[in-house]
């Protein structure tokens, strides 16, 4: 018997955060878990970062903005992992557990300061772009 629903589970992609517009090298496993592309009914984008900063993490996020919102999680078994946030000229010191908003042309970027965990970045469309 075929299973219909059988296309809407996917195993996560492993991709380098250089790929991403306006995202650098780091030391950081990136897993891009839905898209379009891997499930076209799809109309959100979601990637997982697992962050270990017991070793240097370079900045990696340039500020860009994209034309459809965006909400990040900040996620440690611990409570350690920490990240500095830049909403527009604005920059917050954001602790595990912890998720972040950000509404569709809202410049941001994201640094990892210190500890262990998972970042998750959400972004509420699949057909979205990212500019400076």
């Amino acid at each position: 018997m075929e299973k219909k629903y059988r296309r809407f589970i996917n195993e996560g992609m492993n991709e380098s955060l250089e790929k991403i517009p306006f995202h650098q090298k780091a030391p950081i496993k990136r897993f891009s878990m839905l898209n379009k592309s891997m499930v076209p009914e799809s109309d959100t984008h979601i990637a997982v970062h697992f962050v270990n900063a017991s070793q240097k993490i370079p900045k990696y996020s340039q500020l860009h903005k994209h034309n459809h919102d965006e909400i990040n999680l900040i996620l440690s078994e611990d409570d350690t992992l920490k990240y500095k946030i830049q909403l527009e000229g604005e920059t917050y010191r954001v602790s595990s557990p912890s998720s972040v908003f950000i509404p569709k042309g809202v410049r941001h970027s994201a640094e990892v300061v210190s500890g262990t965990g998972i970042f998750v970045c959400i972004i509420l469309s699949d057909d979205y772009d990212s500019s400076e």
